[in-house]
């Protein structure tokens, strides 16, 4: 809480601060106000601060009458453009004990209604498409931000049919008379083309075959400008270039010929990286080093190695926890067929967590391609790992329970569907994400636990106005059958349930100095979130204001979705260097009593880096 309250005071310290007022000597004159007055239609707040005037009143300059000028031409133009044509804007200055005070009398007069003239489209085009690209029907009142707006997609519209050498000729036509403002749209097509012959520089080979590939068209096929653009796309996406170019020959007639030129990217990378974690009861320090390499003869396939050491203390320095990872991965682009991606991973861990260490290999193989559409990928996997046991805290009977008196062998099938509709899987603002995974772990894949493992979850962004973001989530866990230790279900902390601290909302067992955490086979989580911008110092900062939702069970069965630990809170976040760093302040609502977790312990405090989902 206490990094928190820091955090506004400095806000607020930088907000409040600024240059001192100008001290004004006798007889010198000073801009005091700008006032407008007969502003019906437009807002004073949104017209004055855009006036070169306005920087003269906020450093405490006296007036420019050059400037006076401008910003009379300016208000007017603001009208114009609102379809207020028979607009006059008359300013005068008013001297009262140095100060001066410029008044703007505006007359708008009436605003022109719209109407809407498309000429020379393509008889293949229905009109009503290209009317649907002027917001506005016709009679509404006129703006030429949206007559502006349409140019660019009416052109691209007719490109899309076929048409590379279109030509729109957009003007507006002012009837003062009628009142009526005509967006005009003169569209010369010009000859409908094919794609002609496509021509690869700057790579050959299997690189060469993999951008044919990816491309969204295809010799004799009818022009396009989208699908120019959605290939350099799936081009860029390979990870192989980068620089990429496609350029059609439009001076060619009625086919196109196509050159796509291309740079090859590093073939050779070293990752070094870091991180912090903090909540009520631990401190984290995770670091990572790593690189990659593709080699020249095989350009599709890439090995990577990555070491990945951190730990954990609680805030007296104590209860010591200690993670490595040490990954060495293999993945194969355009296995078989484009689109297709093979994956190997072997990977050796020393995990300590609160009940035990686990240390030991683990070998994955797997298989992911899209189903239709680049949006929905299905993947396919197996898995097998060996597992020992050390420092193990729970007592007997109950560590016998959780299969830590032996070692963990676990050989599984891995099978996931994700739907990614988001508009950025990084910072989305609208959109949906929607997965469903499923691991079956059976002697047949080589492992001694039956279970099936059901993870599904739905993300939801929706954009409000002033950049506003309202998103929600909902996640279920089920864990059926032999429930192996290591993939039970925890909850809390930065990037889940944020009333509780990290891992800290799970059933727990009788460990040899009191209860220890261990998890549970059932878990549940929802949330909702505004998302808010306030503004920028140097890096632009804002809020969120959440409610999260949530439960482990010792069983899937033991879930009630209608007695949930829930939570509401607030967060503040920075964007520096092009990540979020946010801190978060969870507040319990229910369920603290005796017998819950973290039972009295209503606040709970975070550090993380992005948004929570």
């Amino acid at each position: 809480m206490r990094l928190l309250v820091l955090a506004w005071c400095a806000l607020v310290a930088v907000i409040g601060c600024g240059s001192k007022p100008r001290v004004h000597r006798a007889g010198e004159e000073w801009l005091a106000s700008i006032a407008l007055e007969g502003n019906a239609s437009i807002a004073t707040d949104e017209l004055v601060p855009g006036l070169a005037l306005h920087r003269n009143l906020e450093a405490g300059r006296a007036l420019d009458p050059y400037q006076l000028s401008v910003d009379r031409d300016r208000l007017r133009a603001a009208y114009l453009r609102r379809g207020f044509f028979e607009v006059s804007v008359t300013p005068r200055v008013e001297l009262r004990d140095g100060a001066q005070h410029v008044v703007f009398a505006i007359v708008e007069g009436r605003r022109s209604r719209l109407a809407v003239e498309i000429q020379g489209l393509p008889p293949e085009i229905p009109l009503s498409r290209a009317r649907a690209l002027v917001a506005g029907g016709d009679g509404s009142p006129f703006d030429y931000d949206a007559y502006d707006v349409a140019k660019q997609p009416m052109v691209a519209l007719v490109e899309n049919a076929g048409y590379p050498h279109v030509q729109v000729d957009a003007a507006v036509l002012a009837d003062k008379t009628r009142g009526v403002a005509t967006a005009r749209f003169a569209i010369e097509p010009g000859v409908q083309a094919a794609f002609g012959p496509i021509s690869i520089v700057g790579t050959d080979g299997q690189l060469a075959e993999a951008i044919v590939g990816r491309l969204a068209f295809r010799p004799g096929e009818l022009y396009s400008a989208s699908a120019l653009v959605a290939s350099q796309h799936a081009i860029y996406e390979l990870g192989r270039f980068s620089t990429v170019r496609i350029e059609p020959d439009r001076t060619a007639g009625a086919i196109v010929p196509v050159r796509i030129s291309v740079a090859l990217a590093n073939r050779h990378e070293i990752k070094l990286g870091g991180g912090a974690g903090y909540d009520p009861i631990n401190l984290e320090l995770r670091g990572r080093i790593g690189g990659s390499y593709i080699n020249a003869a095989h350009p599709l396939w890439t090995f990577t190695a990555d070491l990945r050491p951190a730990i954990t203390v609680e805030h007296d320095l104590g209860n010591r926890q200690q993670k490595v990872r040490a990954l060495i991965t293999a993945y194969r682009l355009d296995m078989f067929r484009p689109r297709i991606r093979g994956e190997l991973e072997l990977a050796a861990d020393y995990l300590t967590v609160e009940a035990y260490t686990s240390k030991g290999p683990r070998f994955r193989a797997g298989v992911s391609a899209p189903l239709g559409a680049t949006w929905l990928q299905l993947r396919a996997g197996w898995l097998i790992e060996y597992l020992l046991f050390t420092n193990v805290l729970v007592l007997e009977p109950e560590a016998s329970a959780l299969g830590l008196d032996d070692p963990q062998r676990r050989g599984a099938y891995e099978l996931s569907l994700a739907a990614d509709k988001r508009d950025n899987s990084l910072e989305p603002h609208r959109g949906v994400f929607a997965q469903v995974r499923a691991t079956y772990g059976t002697p047949a894949a080589g492992g001694a636990l039956t279970y099936l493992q059901l993870t599904p979850e739905l993300r939801g962004y929706l954009p409000l106005p002033r950049k506003i973001v309202l998103a929600a989530r909902a996640r279920l866990g089920a864990i059926y059958g032999d429930v192996p230790v290591t993939e039970r279900y925890f909850a809390g902390g930065a990037n889940s349930h944020r009333g509780f601290a990290e891992r800290h909302l799970a059933p727990d067992a009788t460990g040899k100095d009191g209860q220890v955490l261990v998890g549970g086979a059932g878990s549940i989580e929802a949330g909702v979130e505004l998302r808010i911008p306030i503004g920028n110092l140097g890096v632009p900062f804002g809020t969120e204001l959440f409610l999260d939702g949530g439960d482990v069970t010792d069983r899937p069965s033991g879930l009630d979705p209608l007695n949930l630990h829930w939570a509401a809170g607030v967060g503040l976040w920075l964007k520096v260097f092009g990540l979020k760093v946010r801190g978060d302040v969870g507040y319990r609502l229910d369920r603290t009593g005796a017998g819950e977790p973290q039972a009295g312990e209503n606040f709970a405090y975070h550090l993380g880096v992005g948004d929570t989902y």
